[in-house]
């Protein structure tokens, strides 16, 4: 099972999330081990037997509050009763002022506590965001991804074939490239396949007799991107003349990544086909396809309707 230390969320996260440590304290064995959060509300008034101590624990504006009703003394014990659980982190939202004894307790127990100026709910969400970011199923594919018209494009095929040529040329063209040769991707919710480059690699790409050429120096930053959601797969293969390709693409097929069943095109590759403008056409299509025209079934319809009335027309002339 995947875990992330609450020292490295801070260090990766403390900008994006505007996170501020209150006291020093060694974060190194405090570990995060899934996307959920918890707000202390309930365990706060003492209720414990489904407080989930393993989750990052926030505390807002009514937590404050409720907190400063209390006498001291009970506040100390339901603290310490808290704090003495190993909880990975508590994060105090709207950067409200942090009950002395509070902060007492966690440095106690070691309990890292951090303070942003960002609302509860906003947070909250931020945070969530984050969080599935970093626990989602990875995998790497050989390939390259572009973003085209707004579509983010997988570009398969057998090594040789052409993928960095044909991105290359989809460059000069105006487009984006994601990652060349190996794409780093991971599965969000909502069944979102998002791409992005290796760390190594980043927006360099290999052309067969140039070599290794750098896209954000040749092209500027406008070539380029770090991530894109993967929406459609193009498959490069070479032209095989006794295979039958599909000519009206009434029933694309799909590429499976994850559980994530992405539409495919597979696309013979042979001297004279230019294929970035096939890629090109490929990525409008299946935008307006989104907008809900489908052109294969409407040209299907347009020819089943003719044929239909004049079949019609010659029961009619007998």
């Amino acid at each position: 099972m995947k875990k992330i230390s609450v020292e490295s969320l801070f260090q990766q996260a403390k900008e994006r999330l505007r996170l501020t440590p209150l006291f020093e304290v060694d974060m190194s064995g405090r570990e995060i081990v899934g996307v959920d959060i918890n707000r202390m509300g309930m365990g706060l008034t003492g209720y414990l037997k489904w407080f989930p101590f393993h989750r990052l624990q926030v505390i807002g504006k009514t937590e404050i509050h409720y907190l400063q009703t209390l006498k001291p003394a009970q506040r100390k014990k339901i603290l310490q009763t808290l704090f003495s659980k190993k909880m990975p982190c508590v994060v105090v939202t709207h950067k409200m002022k942090t009950p002395a004894d509070l902060i007492n307790v966690a440095k106690k127990y070691k309990v890292p506590i951090f303070t942003t100026p960002t609302p509860t709910t906003k947070f909250i969400s931020e945070i969530s965001v984050y969080l599935e970011e970093e626990f989602a199923p990875e995998t790497t594919q050989h390939g390259t991804l572009m973003d085209i018209y707004g579509v983010g494009i997988l570009i398969l095929g057998s090594s040789g074939i052409g993928k960095s040529e044909c991105a290359l040329d989809l460059v000069e063209r105006g487009h984006r490239l994601v990652a060349d040769d190996l794409v780093y991707m991971k599965r969000l919710a909502n069944r979102i396949v998002m791409g992005s480059r290796s760390e190594i690699i980043k927006h360099h790409m290999e052309i067969r007799g140039l070599g290794i050429i750098n896209i954000e120096n040749l092209f500027g930053v406008g070539a380029i991107r770090d991530k894109k959601r993967i929406e459609l797969v193009v498959r490069l293969e070479e032209w095989d003349n006794k295979k039958e390709y599909d000519r009206l693409g009434l029933a694309p097929a799909t590429h499976k990544i994850f559980d994530v069943e992405l539409p495919t095109f597979v696309i013979p590759v042979r001297p004279g086909r230019n294929l970035a403008v096939i890629i090109e056409v490929a990525a409008m299509n299946h935008r307006s396809m989104k907008m809900g025209y489908f052109t294969a079934q409407e040209f299907a319809d347009r020819v089943g309707r003719i044929m239909t009335e004049e079949t019609n027309r010659q029961k009619g002339t007998r």
